[in-house]
């Protein structure tokens, strides 16, 4: 018992240790991929980034017609919100209300 008190009267040092001032980089990083990413997906990934940052910068009336966006869930098609499990029957939910017991 003593030495449950005499631990839980210690001063809990915490083991993390922070070094100095927190500092937030004046410019964004460049996207780039991982150094173990496959040759060929590094290959793909330099293609992409330099025609996303050259899209990005120039938008056209015809390039937001292409992206749809949705304000509400049931704008989108079926497939993103459509409810897709069982729905049972009239006669299913009473046996599962009877108990599994067998009216008939």
């Amino acid at each position: 018992m003593r030495a449950s008190i005499r631990v839980a009267s210690q001063f809990r040092q915490p083991l993390i240790k922070f070094i100095g001032k927190r500092q937030f980089p004046s410019q964004p990083d460049v996207p780039h991929p991982h150094p173990q990413a496959p040759p060929d997906f590094q290959r793909v990934f330099g293609a992409q980034s330099s025609s996303t940052s050259a899209t990005a910068k120039s938008e056209s009336p015809k390039e937001e017609s292409l992206v749809s966006s949705y304000s509400q869930f049931w704008e989108a098609p079926p497939r993103y919100w459509n409810y897709r499990a069982h729905v049972p029957e009239d006669a299913e939910i009473e046996s599962i209300m009877s108990g599994g017991a067998s009216s008939t």
